[in-house]
């Protein structure tokens, strides 16, 4: 069984993977990684290729050695990757262009990659809560408290809607998630769940929330009052990661049944990101010996990994967040770097210096072994709005494929270091999810130029169809449009307003 301990080494003893699951994050700030890192034997792959997704993903949580029955995680696994997925793949492969392919992690509920996580992580979570109140390690229910740059929110709430013992509420920033994310939320069904808008931008709601979790006096409250702990379903939660490495071995299981992936040979893997958990997966899955070589770090105007992979300095303190076409990676603090940085130094000392550095002055400076180790495996570019736009009209007229704008980003860093080998692109939401933009780009209109008849996405998703025919707009949207909104209330950034707002959701009978 693997045990877990956290990157700034402040554990008072290493923890369980159920345990990781439901503390989310580490005292101390830190975040939870595994003891160990294990490896697939070389044949994995090959054997992978002729098993459902479910499948494949029950291989690599049982690498990981959970403290669950093999059977029961198979049970878990096989209700999470089902019907809910529009596709028996859940995550196919599409071939673009020779030797250029898509990953289409879009294909759950909500029309984004979270779901490949968030239609798992809750199953395991109430897994690990009943054990826990089954073994008397705990009373508690839980409060599941999560920022969101957008398809996190949508995700999780869908996710976690109505399970026992579980509540959760969701914080989204006020105009940094697009029309239908907000909809999507807004509108999400389910008695033990909230949504607010909070004033400010991804970071100041992502700062807010987690200053909430390093808040003991406010943790001792909500058990003595209402008998709930706190977790989170953000991406510093390892149960959100686990779920993610299975599809990188997923990809590379059909690229090497497809003949286009031979043995030996090296993967390049491209990922849009923001908070750097998609991508820290894919290096999860290059340590379980799946044959990924580089990995390319797409970035939009909000470059601050660019600088980070290019220079070795974290610098947020003299950026402002830019808007962007692609708001889900409108993100300058990066939770997961914290764990690569462990990986590679071993050092909890170091990281707990770089975080405090970062929190304190607002960046922190990698020594030149760490640095040199970083660019030994990651690339990092980045993509202006404009030829973010640009990709989508370019890549619809050329192929046929309509793009979103995060994966249009991914799509530009590839081609321009993507090389002669296979590159896999990370495709992480459905066009439909940013109809404004998606007319923009395929219109030949620059990022936030006034659309023709109107600005308004929801009703821009019925005018794409007629711009790239076969670009329907998917079934899951249809309930989300005619469901009544819920939520309509705004609060201030901070940890304090946050904490109001859960008071008073909690006293009105949540």
């Amino acid at each position: 069984m693997t045990l877990y301990r956290d990157t700034r080494g402040l554990l008072d003893r290493p923890r369980t993977f159920s345990e990781t699951l439901l503390e989310g994050l580490a005292p101390g700030g830190g975040l939870f990684v595994p003891e160990r890192l294990p490896r697939l034997d070389p044949d994995a792959l090959v054997r992978l290729a002729g098993l459902p997704y479910h499948e494949r993903a029950a291989t690599v949580f049982a690498a990981f050695g959970l403290d669950l029955p093999p059977q029961r995680q198979r049970d878990l696994l096989a209700a999470a990757y089902g019907p809910a997925f529009d596709t028996p793949a859940v995550a196919p492969l599409r071939e673009v262009a020779p030797g250029r392919w898509l990953l289409e992690l879009w294909h759950g509920p909500t029309l984004a990659f979270k779901d490949m996580a968030l239609q798992c992580m809750p199953l395991f979570f109430s897994e690990a809560l009943a054990r826990a109140h089954a073994s008397g390690a705990s009373d508690l229910d839980y409060l599941i408290l999560v920022a969101t740059s957008g398809d996190t929110g949508v995700a999780a709430l869908a996710g976690f809607a109505d399970r026992p013992h579980v509540r959760i509420c969701v914080y989204y920033p006020e105009a940094g998630v697009s029309a239908l994310q907000e909809l999507q939320m807004v509108t999400q069904p389910g008695g033990n769940l909230a949504v607010f808008r909070l004033a400010g931008d991804f970071d100041a709601c992502q700062s807010s929330v987690k200053a909430v979790f390093d808040d003991a006096a406010f943790a001792a409250e909500l058990a003595r009052e209402h008998r709930l702990a706190l977790s989170s379903a953000n991406s510093i939660n390892w149960g959100r990661l686990l779920p993610q490495v299975a599809y990188y071995v997923s990809a590379c299981a059909d690229l090497v049944a497809a003949g286009a992936l031979r043995p030996g040979q090296p993967l390049t893997v491209c990922v849009p990101t923001g908070n750097f958990g998609n991508i820290l997966a894919a290096w999860y899955a290059r340590r379980l010996g799946v044959p990924v070589g580089r990995l390319l770090c797409a970035s939009n105007a909000n470059n601050v990994l660019t600088q980070f992979i290019n220079e070795g300095v974290y610098d947020v303190a003299s950026r402002r967040l830019v808007k962007t076409p692609s708001p889900s990676m409108d993100i300058l603090v990066s939770s997961n770097l914290e764990r690569l940085l462990f990986h590679l130094t071993g050092d909890p000392g170091r990281v707990r210096a770089w975080m405090h550095d970062l929190r304190a002055a607002g960046r922190f400076a990698l020594d030149p072994a760490t640095r040199t180790a970083v660019q030994e495996l990651f690339l990092g570019d980045w993509v202006d709005n404009d030829t973010c736009l640009r990709v989508i009209g370019e890549v619809w007229r050329e192929h046929g494929v309509l793009l979103d704008p995060h994966t249009a980003v991914a799509w530009e860093v590839a081609r321009r270091h993507g090389g002669e080998g296979p590159v896999l692109v990370v495709s992480t939401a459905h066009w439909s999810k940013f109809a404004a933009d998606v007319v923009r780009g395929l219109s030949g209109l620059p990022a936030g130029a006034p659309v023709p008849d109107g600005d308004d996405e929801l009703a821009l998703l019925d005018r794409v169809p007629r711009l790239a025919p076969g670009a329907d707009v998917p079934p899951q949207l249809a309930a989300v449009r005619q469901r009544p909104r819920r939520f309509d209330a705004r609060v201030a950034a901070g940890r304090e307003a946050v904490e109001d707002s859960l008071r008073a959701w909690l006293r009105a009978g949540a």
